[in-house]
């Protein structure tokens, strides 16, 4: 009896060990299931995540080459605007107060030096008059020796002001043809932008800035005291031209200034407009549309030029482009000049005041 007991208890034993080994087999089933389910779905997140990191490359290359290309095109942008602007560092008006300014320092430097030398033509200084004569002649032409100075101050000034390249690179005519083609082809922007580059870098490439004004100052002081010597001054070269530049060295350094600073004005500053200065050749008809008579009392309406002793301002601007493109012309300021008649009047005086 006991063993029977015994039995059933084993057997019921083995049968519940049985349900729950069968349990745990469903459990394990189940979870390998689940690991495979969950590797699965591991092994997608990782595909997933490659394919996102590839993608996140491939739009950060694309975004880098946007944003490359982005700042070379604003470069070029920039450049382009710079280039076809049109806005204008300094404005009509202040080119004219150069211009005055440097008329009126011209015509104080020589008024200066006419008062600060005795002029009398003396015998041992023949050769040097002589050969000062005709170099003043060949400057100006025929004229009257106490307006000289002014004259060849202010064409020599008028030079430094329209110059490319201060000569130094030996190329003024070519440049300056290159640019009147540039003229009639292209819109005043594009024009005036070319010739601002090109005179700036021109005059970079040419020569040192503080040789060319040693150079120009060199010029015109030698200019000055030939027109002295030829007028008659009581000095012999040498010696006129060591007290020049002594007493006026500095002013005619200051007239160089102004005009080097109206070369930067008008080629380089302005470029909505073309800008040049004006004088009147000698010998030319005397015309009040385009010119001053420097002698305002003589209320003269004819004549024949004899020097210019004053610069005028022209302004010109190029409207529309193509067949339809005109050149306006206006004239901010008119070039004084001298008349014959001055001269001949001036030479009466002194053959009065010998007699």
């Amino acid at each position: 009896m006991k063993f029977k007991v015994r039995l059933l208890q084993e057997q019921s034993e083995r049968e519940r060990v049985q349900q729950e080994r069968s349990k745990l087999q469903d459990a394990y089933q189940k979870l390998q299931q689940d690991l495979s389910s969950y590797q699965q779905q591991l092994l997608m997140r990782e595909t997933e995540k490659r394919a996102l990191k590839n993608e996140l490359q491939a739009l950060q290359t694309k975004f880098n080459d946007q944003t490359t290309l982005l700042n070379d095109r604003t470069r070029e942008l920039r450049g382009a605007q710079a280039f076809l602007s049109t806005a204008d560092t300094l404005s009509g008006a202040e080119v004219i107060r150069l211009v005055d300014e440097l008329n009126q320092e011209i015509m104080q430097t020589a008024a200066f030096i006419s008062d600060s030398f005795d002029f009398a033509r003396k015998p041992e200084h023949r050769d040097e008059i002589k050969e000062a004569s005709a170099r003043t002649s060949e400057l100006i032409g025929p004229a009257m020796t106490s307006l000289l100075g002014t004259a060849a101050t202010v064409e020599f000034s008028r030079w430094i002001i329209m110059t490319w390249d201060f000569d130094g690179l030996q190329a003024e005519q070519p440049l300056a043809e290159i640019y009147g083609d540039i003229r009639e082809t292209e819109s005043q922007a594009v024009s005036g932008r070319w010739r601002a580059l090109t005179r700036s870098h021109a005059q970079k490439v040419a020569l040192q800035e503080a040789d060319v004004h040693s150079t120009m100052v060199t010029h015109i002081s030698d200019t000055l005291v030939v027109v002295m010597i030829a007028a008659g001054c009581t000095k012999n070269y040498d010696d006129a031209y060591r007290e020049f530049t002594m007493k006026f060295g500095e002013r005619v350094s200051n007239i160089v200034r102004m005009a080097t600073r109206l070369n930067r004005a008008m080629g380089e500053e302005v470029t909505s407009a073309d800008l040049w200065p004006t004088h009147a050749a000698v010998g030319e008809r005397f015309d009040t549309e385009s010119m001053k008579d420097f002698d305002e009392g003589s209320g003269a309406q004819s004549g024949v030029v004899l020097c210019t002793t004053a610069l005028g301002l022209q302004r010109s601007e190029k409207v529309g482009n193509g067949e339809g493109a005109e050149n306006k012309m206006f004239t901010l300021a008119k070039p004084k000049v001298a008349l014959e008649a001055i001269a001949d009047g001036m030479e009466r005086e002194t053959e009065v005041s010998g007699d």
